[in-house]
């Protein structure tokens, strides 16, 4: 593809004149190219130069997501055609919502037990080295729990989501820019789980850090069982320097969302893991209406920053993992 002819060019220097004509010239289009005047891509600028800052929120807030960067050119695509830049193979869709399903096979399928089940994955922030890459995919679908699933029990079937909105994603929580997230989240979960003839009760939401937010989330609003692992409930503490560049553009504390939720008082069961050592995001867990939670709160020396809790709680993830995968089932 020739982007070069379906390209127009935003000046990192940040038009004054953005009225309205000039705003439907830009949303029209399905690319733009940004000249950073540096090596660095357009959300690395944005962290050092407030001309930059402000251009790239406000592609964000029209839906553009960075996708590449070559020389001192950054690349952003309209969300609703990032479909066609995809070469992989493996990704499935749901509107413009993306996973991939990995099917159990070899010794991880048990071919004399027919009962199976689904476990929906949620994925986290990139590690520092990829976290503002200009590769979407390295920052909103970073390869969380491929190690250590070889541990679940037997006839799971993985799907992961894709966040792919804003700049890092939105935590699976809808924004100005893309109010149909949730929604297409539902539809998602409820197809695949229809491909694979699963009840409801067969299926466990799962995520760390802002996947925990989505498993936390989806998990109380649609009524699947699931085990959050230091969700981010509140992304005020972000929003001081707006680290996630998610600022005005989504809710920033889901606390009475959650707690209207859990008031409906599904079945499902729900695990959320947490420390007080990771002082504001324990307070917000322990903020939620917790009759209706199991709360770990893993009281360990090695755990100071936020990442720490679920690289120092893996055995009870996959412990609470494979309970709520069983289901009480015979085997």
């Amino acid at each position: 593809m020739n982007l070069k002819n379906r390209i127009m060019v935003y000046r990192r220097i940040y038009e004054k004149d953005n009225n309205r004509a000039n705003s439907t010239f830009i949303d029209g289009r399905k690319n733009i190219l940004v000249e950073t005047n540096s090596k660095d891509n357009l959300i690395k600028c944005a962290r050092s130069d407030k001309n930059a800052y402000k251009t790239y929120k406000d592609l964000l807030k029209r839906d553009y997501i960075l996708t590449g960067h070559n020389g001192t050119e950054s690349f952003l695509c309209k969300r609703e055609f990032i479909i066609e830049l995809w070469q992989r193979k493996d990704l499935k869709n749901y509107e413009s919502l993306f996973y991939t399903i990995e099917n159990p096979i070899d010794r991880k399928l048990n071919e004399q037990n027919t009962k199976k089940q689904l476990l929906v994955l949620f994925t986290c922030m990139p590690n520092l080295e990829k976290y503002d890459n200009s590769l979407m995919t390295d920052r909103m679908f970073h390869p969380f729990f491929s190690k250590t699933s070889v541990n679940l029990i037997k006839n799971t079937y993985i799907m992961r989501i894709m966040d792919l909105n804003c700049s890092h994603g939105s935590h699976y929580i809808d924004t100005i820019n893309n109010s149909e997230m949730e929604n297409q989240i539902k539809h998602s979960i409820e197809e695949v789980r229809n491909q694979l003839l699963l009840d409801k009760k067969d299926v466990v939401l799962y995520g760390a850090s802002k996947g925990g937010t989505g498993a936390l989330y989806h998990g109380l609003k649609l009524g699947y069982s699931f085990l959050a692992v230091d969700p981010i409930i509140s992304i005020s503490e972000y929003n001081k320097t707006d680290a996630h560049f998610l600022k005005d553009l989504r809710v920033e504390d889901l606390t009475d969302i959650l707690n209207y939720y859990i008031d409906k008082k599904s079945s499902c069961e729900k695990y959320i893991i947490a420390s007080e050592n990771v002082t504001f995001n324990y307070s917000k867990v322990k903020g939620l209406k917790n009759e209706e939670l199991t709360i770990l709160n893993m009281k360990d020396n090695h755990i100071k920053t936020h990442p720490d809790v679920s690289l120092n709680s893996i055995p009870e993830q996959l412990a609470i993992l494979n309970k709520l995968l069983r289901g009480g089932g015979d085997y």
